[in-house]
């Protein structure tokens, strides 16, 4: 491909040929080599000597060596191109599917059918009046039903767990379809449940205590069920915290499960924003005698509850199968204080963040403008104050001419400037002594003059000092 280098209006790299290059220059890069000989032209004028002032070569107006030019367009790697070249590897990984069949309904409906439904019910006139004087009643049961038996809850939940990166971070580059509807509910005051669905927020407060976990299965299928913290691991980079897990549960009564790891309540640090935690159900062929380095000798050592679940996949990958899939997410709250201290006997970790001071331009190059307009040092120095604090003394002026009941006592000037002359009033003249400048012997300052002008005008920093009527009750009629 041609490619036309240099400054515009200057000599530039008009031909490239194709021939092999025989001698190449010293120093030439390798993107250069497949190149010969560079044909130079001169584009404005027959001018050969580019020289500056006094004859002197000019280093503006002389075409750069080869070594200093970059190569031209198709032949060096877009930003793209080398972003695929580095993750070369990651992309190409074909994701694998681990887990059962997709669930879907058994019976497929035509658009034929589905048509013939909706003219149906369009014209049925009960059904319209119902909606219309809203009085129309959904089964919310029934709904839920047909959601379930078309497995369209379960693509909602694959979704759901692919736009939160739950697959990528637990099993890398495996996936699954959920197919078994898991029933989580964390158990609270007043006999108050709260659901975990697919990534809605609960507090670690509420999740306090292990939750009631059901699912619909035959008495002698086995499950496994682990809830781990995906984000909550505070020493080593892509481990998670195992939360609970019990193996080897008949049909879905978790009590006849064996629990190889306690339950430990979720507990993001201060600062570090939302969590991730996922409860991901296991469907068994047989028994499994689990290793026993998945029950931790000290229930609250975290070190003892680090966990990979892509790791611990791999190893039991030919007897587990994962069916089952619901995660939440959990931020900090000020229980967790008494919970770092006196349950995990730790330093409570705190995260913060330091934002840099905005920048503020110097005084000489901020005041005077170009339009012609200045601003006073004050308004420069305001920009250091706490906005609060100019909103707080605006306040009290406004305050100080308001009625509670009559509204603004001051009526506002028509024409605020056209008493401007009088805050132009200068000092006198001392007697036997020169005579001032007038420029720079007004009374009144020109920042405090633009201030009582912003004032009267309402603009500025005083534009809510601007009263609006009082609403006034209509009078009673006897």
């Amino acid at each position: 491909m041609c490619s036309q280098l240099g400054r515009t209006g200057l000599s530039r790299i008009s031909q490239c040929l194709t021939s092999p290059c025989s001698y190449p220059p010293p120093g030439s890069r390798s993107w250069l080599l497949s190149f010969t000989a560079l044909q130079r032209t001169v584009s404005r004028g027959n001018n050969t000597n580019q020289s500056g002032m006094a004859g002197q070569p000019s280093p503006t107006l002389t075409t750069p060596y080869f070594h200093e030019r970059g190569p031209g367009v198709g032949v060096d790697l877009s930003l793209q191109e080398r972003l695929d070249e580095l993750f070369e590897k990651e992309n190409n990984k074909i994701r694998v599917d681990i887990g059962f069949k997709p669930v879907t309904s058994g019976e497929k409906i035509d658009r034929e059918q589905a048509s013939q439904w909706r003219r149906s019910t369009r014209s049925n006139k009960q059904l319209e009046r119902a909606a219309r004087e809203g009085t129309l009643k959904v089964d919310l049961e029934k709904v839920t039903g047909e959601w379930k038996q078309s497995g369209a809850i379960y693509q909602d939940i694959y979704k759901a767990a692919e736009l939160y990166g739950i697959y990528e971070d637990l099993f890398r580059h495996g996936y699954f379809h959920p197919c078994v509807d898991l029933n989580i509910a964390y158990a609270i005051e007043d006999d108050m449940m709260v659901p975990v669905y697919r990534g809605n927020a609960l507090k670690p407060r509420e999740a306090a205590s292990a939750p009631e976990v059901s699912w619909e299965s035959d008495n002698d299928d086995l499950w496994t069920l682990v809830f781990t913290g995906l984000d909550s691991h505070l020493t080593e980079e892509g481990k998670e915290y195992m939360h609970w897990m019990v193996g080897n549960i008949k049909g879905c009564d978790i009590q006849s499960g064996e629990e190889l790891t306690s339950y430990l309540q979720p507990f993001p640090p201060f600062g570090t924003g939302y969590h991730r935690y996922a409860f991901v159900l296991y469907k068994q062929d047989a028994r499994i005698d689990f290793k026993d380095n998945l029950t931790p000798k000290d229930p609250l050592s975290l070190s003892e509850r680090t966990f990979s679940t892509f790791e611990f996949y791999s190893e039991y990958e030919d007897r587990l199968t994962p069916a089952g899939l619901s995660f939440f997410q959990a931020d900090y709250d000020p229980s967790l204080r008494d919970f770092f201290h006196n349950t995990l006997n730790m330093k409570e970790p705190r995260y913060e963040y330091e934002f840099p001071l905005p920048y503020i331009k110097q005084w000489n190059k901020w005041w005077n403008k170009n339009d012609g307009t200045t601003s006073g040092f004050n308004e420069f120095l305001d920009r250091r104050r706490d906005p609060k604090d100019i909103e707080k003394e605006v306040l009290i002026k406004k305050l100080k001419h308001t009625h509670p009941f009559e509204g603004e006592t001051v009526k506002n000037m028509k024409y605020p400037l056209a008493h401007e002359e009088d805050l132009l009033e200068v000092l006198p003249e001392p007697v036997g002594a020169k005579t001032l400048n007038p420029r720079q012997s007004f009374k009144i300052p020109s920042w405090r003059r633009k201030q009582i002008i912003l004032e009267q005008s309402k603009e500025g920093y005083y534009s809510s000092t601007d009263h609006s009527e009082l609403r006034r009750d209509p009078p009673i009629i006897q």
